[in-house]
């Protein structure tokens, strides 16, 4: 009996298509065709930003080590990838790096975050400067980009004109002067809206954000929410413990604590000759 109702219903189908046979398209493979054109349009999208490559010597004044193996940048390729499995286990693409007062660096660890990334190049990734009354990240790698990322948030700039790819996977988002009002950019929904949308365009694998130091200034506070989880940055004979716990507190309200990292640790100038 169901055998019959199946050719009936064939028959009927063949009636209605004017005795042309019915084609059934394949699920899976409208599928694969919209990812593979999806990829495609990702990947002409990263073509087209701008590369640059700042000098060698540069990144070693600025202790920007992880663009290439080495022992410096060993303990930088530990904390990525620590950072990446955590990342994985918990579903996570927005990541925030601050610290509880400037000079931690906050800066230079997501600098050499990024630059690490680059050599796995099965992922992508994005660096924002979103600090934007102490912008660093621009001074640090020697380079100005042509519009700063507050005209692309104030939308006047793309953010094809404006970002520059460091490497093939990666990409900087840099601010090239100080915002006299920053909490108005940072905690308009628009500017979210913005983030919302690069993410779906780009389809990074990891978002760095650059943010303020949480006791200077009220904008990381009200940006925390935007993000997965944040690296808080303390420096070996300048953070407190008690600093440490405030800013662990605050940010546990609004979202995760990825981790702390000790930075400039004279244990490491003592042992190896550089600290961070």
């Amino acid at each position: 009996m169901e055998k019959l109702q199946a050719a009936l219903a064939r028959a009927r189908e063949k009636r209605e298509n004017n005795g042309r046979p019915v084609r059934r398209t394949d699920p899976t493979s409208r599928g694969n065709t919209r990812r593979a054109t999806r990829d495609q349009e990702i990947a002409e999208r990263w073509d087209a930003l701008q590369v640059f490559e700042p000098a060698a010597g540069l990144l070693q004044e600025a202790r920007i080590y992880a663009n290439e193996a080495s022992v410096e940048a060993q303990h930088f390729d530990i904390l990525r990838t620590k950072l990446l499995l955590e990342m994985r286990r918990n579903d996570w693409t927005r990541i925030a790096i601050t610290s509880a007062t400037p000079g931690c660096g906050k800066s230079t660890l997501a600098c050499n975050l990024i630059a690490g990334l680059g050599r796995q190049p099965e992922l992508r990734g994005m660096l924002f400067d979103m600090d934007f009354r102490r912008p660093t990240i621009s001074k640090l790698f020697g380079v100005s980009p042509t519009h700063s990322l507050e005209a692309v948030l104030s939308e006047e700039a793309s953010f094809a004109e404006h970002a520059l790819r460091l490497h093939e996977n990666t990409c900087i988002s840099m601010t090239s002067s100080v915002v006299k009002d920053p909490a108005k950019l940072v905690l308009r929904s628009r500017t979210m809206e913005i983030i919302d949308a690069l993410q779906d365009d780009y389809a990074p694998h990891l978002m760095l954000f650059d943010t303020p130091p949480v006791m200077v200034s009220d904008e990381t506070r009200g940006f925390l929410k935007n993000v997965d989880a944040v690296l808080i940055v303390a420096a070996a004979g300048q953070s407190s413990v008690s600093q440490i716990d405030e800013v662990e507190r605050e940010v546990a309200q609004y979202t995760s604590v990825a981790g702390i990292v000790l930075n400039k640790c004279r244990f490491m100038e003592e042992s190896y000759g550089y600290s961070y």
